[in-house]
């Protein structure tokens, strides 16, 4: 099935939300999310239960490859922009692969994404629209050969100084953007899915700061004073602050990641040290004293855990010990 989608300018307001993410799932009880019923995600994908019910996903699982896919382009986005003669770090996006999950029904997958040619600046980002579509129809068709989901989301960064609260929010732009999507494709059993990236907030947490969404339609009013996130906020000033000025247009899923106990001890390893390496001189966290004192520290951190990682991966149960993580965690 070929896939198109409206691509507009997407603009980025200067606002910031908060986002929560779930534990990580692992070993065998993550393992089921690599394989599903086909009939039974037809059936799923034939009901359309979300149709009747605007909020109807709560939660999505992101697989470590999406996640760590996301991190990197996020991030390459930062090094871009940086290393340019503005010193802004440059949005990027993508497209997520994954389905509806047939053991969890108000639950969406999400196991791989697939970065997009379109970049932009700090309050806009653009895109050749014919050049993006013919770019998605074509990696569509490539994809039916040899995969059985379907593109299900996009995602897209907003790499902005580290502030009080997440930039993991929708812009009225993102808002509109995504309201195309889910009416073309929630009607056709494909829920559609919308996940932002700050990539700067994720660099100075450690950890993968991701804020995932899905709108309302337009006949539908969202509880009075009711923000993104459930809660109920009366002063408008501070909804704005937080989840932008469509605030009361979208909602926030729970995320959580699936992933085994080796690929816990990989991403914990990759996501704390080696993927925020290169960004340690460049982002602006890196000019704050603090961590100009810490940067050898942590560079020969990186150095070492790798070392011991790769002398641990041929001894069972040895990587999480030289990792310093338990058998199970993330």
């Amino acid at each position: 099935q070929k896939q198109s989608a409206p691509m507009q300018a997407m603009e980025v307001d200067a606002d910031r939300p908060a986002a929560s993410t779930g534990e990580a799932e692992t070993s065998s009880e993550a393992d089921i999310f690599y394989a599903f019923d086909e009939a039974k995600l037809e059936e799923v994908r034939s009901n359309k239960l979300w149709m009747q019910d605007p909020k109807y996903f709560k939660k999505v699982m992101i697989s470590p490859s999406a996640t760590m896919k996301m991190m990197m382009h996020a991030n390459s986005g930062v090094e871009k922009g940086m290393k340019s003669g503005g010193g802004k770090p440059v949005e990027v996006m993508g497209l997520m692969l994954g389905r509806p999950d047939t053991r969890q029904p108000r639950a969406l997958v999400v196991t791989d994404v697939f970065p997009l040619p379109v970049e932009g600046a700090e309050t806009k980002v653009l895109a050749d629209d014919a050049e993006v579509i013919n770019y998605m129809i074509s990696l569509g068709e490539a994809l039916e050969l040899t995969r059985k989901e379907k593109f299900m989301g996009w995602y897209h960064s907003h790499p902005f100084d580290v502030e009080v609260h997440s930039h993991c929010f929708l812009s009225s732009t993102d808002v509109s953007t995504q309201l195309q999507w889910q009416r073309a494709e929630d009607p056709h059993g494909n829920p559609w899915l919308a996940v932002v990236i700050d990539p700067l907030r994720s660099l100075a947490k450690g950890k993968p700061e991701f804020g995932a969404f899905r709108v309302y339609p337009p006949e539908y009013a969202a509880p009075r004073d009711e923000c993104p996130d459930g809660r109920l906020v009366r002063e408008d000033a501070r909804r704005v602050e937080q989840w932008a000025s469509c605030w009361n247009r979208y909602y926030r899923l729970e995320i959580e990641y699936f992933l085994s106990a080796l690929a816990a001890d990989v991403m914990g390893c990759l996501a704390e040290n080696f993927l925020w390496m290169r960004t340690l001189a460049s982002a602006p966290a890196a000019q704050e004293r603090e961590a100009r004192e810490r940067f050898s520290e942590r560079v020969g951190a990186v150095s070492d855990r790798l070392a011991a990682y790769g002398a641990a991966l041929g001894t069972p149960g040895a990587a999480a010990a030289a990792l310093g993580h338990r058998g199970g965690g993330a």
